[in-house]
């Protein structure tokens, strides 16, 4: 099973699924998008299911997913039943590979301690929301650095930019 998690189309497909049914769910919530009875349950599981079919797929990207979910709990954004079932699935099975999991912590704890301090400050009204902290464009930068040193971070970067794209394309939905 993590075999064909690992193959490059399998993660760069549930990495777009991934970003998309985070904000599917999330739209069912903050923005009261209904398309059907259940939908927020409904897009929270596949959130969670696609989330860790990536995070076990791939240890550099687990890391740096992950990194992004605990600072997602540090900052209380997992403030709805559907966040938590996703968060639920995602951890439970981290733990199942965590004993043969290559973790990353240099990248998961540059991307935590970025992710929060912006987090943090746009929280506190330090920062305004620009197209820099809107678009995470500082993770951007972190990554593309992690590849320039290693060009094994490239499959990060990708999954990235697909989960952004697809997160960003599900936004559409409740205009």
């Amino acid at each position: 099973m993590i075999e064909y998690l690992s193959n490059i189309w399998i993660l760069l497909i549930n990495s777009a699924l991934f970003g998309l049914f985070t904000k599917l769910a999330d739209l069912c919530d903050e923005h009261h998008w209904k398309p059907f009875k259940g939908a927020g349950l409904f897009f929270g599981i596949l959130w969670g299911i696609f989330g860790a079919a990536v995070i076990i797929g791939h240890p550099l990207i687990g890391s740096f997913y992950l990194a992004i979910l605990f600072h997602w709990i540090l900052r209380n954004k997992i403030d709805y039943l559907n966040h938590g079932i996703a968060t639920i699935i995602i951890l439970i099975s981290f733990i199942f590979v965590s004993k043969t999991y290559q973790f990353d912590w240099y990248l998961f704890g540059v991307i935590f301690v970025t992710y929060s301090i912006f987090g943090v400050l746009r929280d506190h009204k330090k920062i305004e929301s620009n197209w820099f902290t809107r678009w995470n464009v500082y993770a951007y930068i972190i990554l593309l650095v992690f590849a320039f040193l290693d060009r094994n971070y490239l499959i990060v970067v990708y999954s990235y930019v697909l989960n952004s794209l697809f997160y960003q394309l599900a936004k559409k939905l409740q205009k």
